[in-house]
């Protein structure tokens, strides 16, 4: 099913370059017109990102052996982190298509939570005894782990492009490599 939602989301991305040049060479656009054709493309780029991170996780997954049994909190927090990078992904939608710029920015605290959970999965993965199948297990875990955060970062990068087309300006929510702590005060 990921192969599949993988080769979908880049027949999409496709899909949409060659709508917006079309549009762009046959239309005049306007400002705002414009702006939608950039964010597009750069929602259409970051299509295709959270494609290939569906094949890394594919990857890790058929690469677990059937009998080795998941020891500590690993599966569960993976488990959490793709609910909240899936619930992010259609927040982030929700914001382009409705253009709601509250939702957009929401989204960059929700990630906030994604991240702590990353950290958790490698965290778990350098505590383990020294079982070989074990350690295997966990580092394709944070392998997964990290996929996930990456997808979850792609969705915050198709809100930071709901918040360009409404504002018309163009800037990151935050600089990804300081640190941060907020908590989402306000569920969507």
């Amino acid at each position: 099913m990921i192969t599949d939602e993988a080769a979908l989301l880049r027949r999409a991305a496709r899909s949409v370059d060659c709508e917006l040049v079309i549009v762009t060479a046959r239309q005049t656009p306007v400002a705002s017109d414009l702006r939608l054709v950039l964010a597009l493309i750069e929602v259409a780029h970051h299509s295709v990102l959270i494609a290939n991170q569906f094949d890394l996780i594919r990857e890790q997954l058929t690469s677990i052996a059937a009998a080795v049994v998941a020891r500590g909190p690993a599966a569960a927090r993976l488990s959490a982190m793709t609910h909240l990078a899936g619930s992010q992904l259609s927040h982030a939608v929700r914001a382009f298509v409705s253009r709601d710029l509250t939702v957009a920015q929401r989204i960059d605290i929700e990630d906030d939570e994604i991240d702590k959970l990353n950290r958790e999965v490698f965290e778990a993965a350098v505590s383990l005894e020294d079982v070989p199948q074990q350690r295997e297990l966990a580092l394709r875990h944070v392998l997964i782990a990290r996929s996930v955060e990456r997808i979850a970062d792609n969705a915050v990068d198709i809100a930071e492009q709901a918040a360009f087309v409404v504002t018309a300006n163009r800037s990151e929510f935050t600089d990804a490599s300081l640190p941060r702590r907020r908590t989402l005060r306000q569920p969507f």
